[in-house]
C-alpha cells in the first residue's frame, strides 16, 4: 500500500513540475490574479527580443469581451525577496506550432522592472501569455483585467478626443510601417510642472527617442469606417483636428492626412483628399493649431476612412494630434427636401419628432420664460422625448438636424 501511495505522489509531483512549462501544456489564466511558479519551462523568443530568455512559463487566456485586456506583474507581493521583481512577457495568437507574436512588454519604467501591458481582445479568442527568465527565474504573481471600450460609431457627428486612451488600441488601426518598433501612442503631459498628468490624453508619434536617438517614422493611424451614404456632394462635410510639435525647439514634424473609401495604405496614399504640413513651420511649435479638411468629395460613400501619417522627418521629437472630429452641414437643397414633423402625445406625455431623411443630433427645450428645462443628444431620424417631468404650459424646442435648426412650439396639458 505504501509503495502504491508513493508512486501516485511521484506521478503528481512530475505533473506539477512540468505544468505550464510548454505551449502544449499551458496553464489557464482568467480575470484576477494568477501565481507563476519558478520559470523553468520552454522559452520562445520569436517576439524578437534583443536578449533571449532561456526558460519560460505558458498560460492561455480566452477573452470574454471585445475591448482591452491588461496583464500586470506590478503587484506589491513581487518585491524581489520571495517573488521576482523583474519580469518579461510575450503575447501570442494562433496555435502551438504556428504562433504569431502580438506584442510584448518588459519594464514598467527605468526603476520598476515589473511588467504591465494592454492589448486589444475579441470575445472568444484565445491568447498565449509567455513569461521568460531573461532577468529572473523566481516565482511571481500577475493580474489580468478586461475592459469594454466604446468606439465612436460611424455616423456623423464623429469625434474622438482620446479621453479614453484605449480607443487608440480598439478603434484605430495602428501601423508601424517603417518597422522600428515605434508606433502611435497616447500621452498625458504634465504641462504645468506639478508632477501630475494634465488629464488631457492625446495622440503622439515620435521622430526622436531618448533611449534610441533619432527616428525616421512612417507611422499610420487609420480610423474605423465612417458612413457618409446619406450625404451628397452639395453638403459641407469637414474633418477637423488639432496638431503640434510638442518641443518648441524641435517641432518641424511632417505629417499627412488622407481620406478615402478604403482602409488600405496603397489606396489611402493615392487619395486626392489630403492635407500635409510641417506643423512647426505653421504655428504649431509647442502650441496646438486647429486644422480642417473638406471631405465632401467622399459624400455618398458607405465606408470612408481617415488616416494620419507621420513621415518624411527625422530627429525632431514628437508630433501630437488631438480632438479629431467630422461634422456636416446640409446643403440648402438637401435641407429643404427634408421634412420635419412633430406631435405631442398627452396620454403618455411624450413629444414625438420625425425627420424624413436626416438624423437629428440634439434638442433643447425652453420654458416660455426662456429657461432651459431639457437638453439632450439625439442620433436618429425618429425620436421620442419624455416630457413627463415638465409642468403644464407652453414650451419652445430647438431641434438640431445635423447642423440646421428647427424651432417649434408645443403645449403640454
Amino acid at each position: 500500500m505504501k509503495k502504491i501511495t508513493l508512486l501516485v505522489l511521484a506521478l503528481l509531483a512530475f505533473q506539477f513540475n512540468y505544468a505550464q512549462d510548454s505551449c502544449a501544456t499551458s496553464g489557464t489564466a482568467a480575470v484576477g490574479v494568477t501565481s507563476v511558479g519558478a520559470v523553468d519551462g520552454t522559452a520562445d523568443n520569436s517576439c524578437a527580443w534583443d536578449t533571449p530568455g532561456t526558460f519560460g512559463e505558458w498560460y492561455t487566456y480566452t477573452a470574454t469581451i471585445d475591448g482591452i485586456a491588461t496583464v500586470s506583474s506590478d503587484l506589491p507581493q513581487n518585491d524581489g525577496i520571495t517573488n521576482s521583481d523583474d519580469t518579461r512577457l510575450s503575447i501570442f495568437t494562433g496555435a502551438c506550432g504556428s504562433l504569431t507574436c502580438l506584442g510584448g512588454s518588459d519594464d514598467v519604467s527605468d526603476i520598476n522592472y515589473l511588467t504591465t501591458t494592454s492589448f486589444t481582445i475579441e470575445s472568444g479568442t484565445t491568447y498565449y501569455l509567455h513569461w521568460d527568465d531573461r532577468w529572473s527565474a523566481l516565482p511571481f504573481d500577475f493580474e489580468l483585467t478586461e475592459e469594454i471600450v466604446n468606439c465612436p460609431n460611424g455616423n456623423l457627428p464623429y469625434a474622438d478626443d482620446f479621453t479614453d486612451p484605449n480607443t487608440l488600441l480598439v478603434c484605430w488601426e495602428n501601423i508601424d510601417d517603417d518597422g522600428d518598433g515605434q508606433a502611435w501612442f497616447t500621452a498625458d503631459y504634465d504641462s504645468n510642472g506639478d508632477d501630475l498628468p494634465d488629464g488631457n490624453p492625446m495622440l503622439g508619434s515620435a521622430s526622436y527617442d531618448n533611449n534610441t536617438g533619432a527616428l525616421t517614422p512612417d507611422n499610420w493611424l487609420i480610423s474605423q469606417a465612417l458612413d457618409l451614404s446619406s450625404y451628397s456632394t452639395s453638403d459641407n462635410i469637414n474633418l477637423t483636428w488639432d496638431a503640434r510639435g510638442v518641443d518648441v525647439n524641435f517641432a518641424d514634424e511632417n505629417y499627412t492626412v488622407y481620406v478615402a473609401n478604403s482602409n488600405q495604405i496603397v489606396d489611402l496614399a493615392a487619395s486626392s483628399t489630403t492635407f500635409n504640413e510641417i506643423v512647426g513651420q505653421n504655428g504649431g511649435a509647442g502650441t496646438f493649431v486647429s486644422r480642417s479638411l473638406d471631405i465632401s468629395a467622399l459624400a455618398g460613400q458607405a465606408a470612408v476612412y481617415i488616416a494620419f501619417r507621420h513621415h518624411n522627418v527625422t530627429d525632431e521629437f514628437v508630433l501630437n494630434i488631438d480632438n479629431i472630429a467630422v461634422s456636416a452641414i446640409l446643403g440648402v437643397n438637401d435641407f429643404d427636401l427634408n421634412t420635419f414633423t412633430y406631435y405631442y402625445n398627452k396620454d403618455i406625455e411624450v413629444l414625438n419628432l420625425e425627420s424624413s431623411n436626416v438624423a437629428m443630433t440634439s434638442i433643447e427645450i425652453y420654458s416660455i420664460l426662456g429657461q432651459s428645462v431639457i437638453s439632450r443628444s439625439l442620433e436618429n431620424a425618429t425620436e421620442s422625448i419624455d416630457i413627463s417631468s415638465l409642468n403644464n404650459g407652453v414650451y419652445l424646442a430647438k431641434v438640431n438636424i445635423d447642423g440646421n435648426f428647427k424651432t417649434i412650439k408645443f403645449v403640454k396639458n
